[in-house]
């Protein structure tokens, strides 16, 4: 019997900075907010479940308006019930944490951001990541 698979195609209009960091969540968000771009504030720990009872957190701060939303997540994940995967994203693993930015009147915000990102004395190194390219990105998509 010839086995149906679905697939699902989730929306992916937002862009991804990969920031390597040793500082702490929140010292990161402060730096990030003295670029006046944004304020982000911590938020709820996002909780992502699969089949069979498997369940992510992962720490968030945010800032949401009416035309843009920017969140600041840690990579590695606040807890799980899945011994394999230790990251929000497992391909991305290199990055300790991402910076997620979706505006409906900036095309190409994450490369003007990024020049301003790399800067801030607590980053070691940044990246801008092309979302297509990612297997993981549904982990992405909340």
């Amino acid at each position: 019997m010839k086995k149906s698979r679905l697939t699902t195609q989730y929306p992916t209009d937002f862009e991804l900075i990969g920031i390597v960091s040793s500082a702490k969540e929140y010292q990161l968000a402060w730096h990030l907010n003295q670029l006046n771009e944004f304020h982000l504030v911590k938020d709820e720990d996002v909780k992502i479940d699969f089949a069979e009872n498997r369940q992510i957190r992962v720490s968030v701060l945010m800032e949401e308006t009416e035309f843009r939303k920017v969140y600041l997540l840690k990579n590695k994940l606040v807890a799980t019930n899945i011994q394999t995967n230790q990251f929000l994203v497992q391909e991305l693993q290199q990055f300790d944490f991402l910076l997620k930015l979706s505006s409906q009147t900036d095309e190409n915000w994450a490369n003007e951001l990024l020049l301003k990102v790399k800067t801030i004395p607590v980053i070691d190194y940044c990246l801008t990541i092309d979302v297509s390219k990612i297997k993981m990105k549904d982990n992405l998509v909340f």
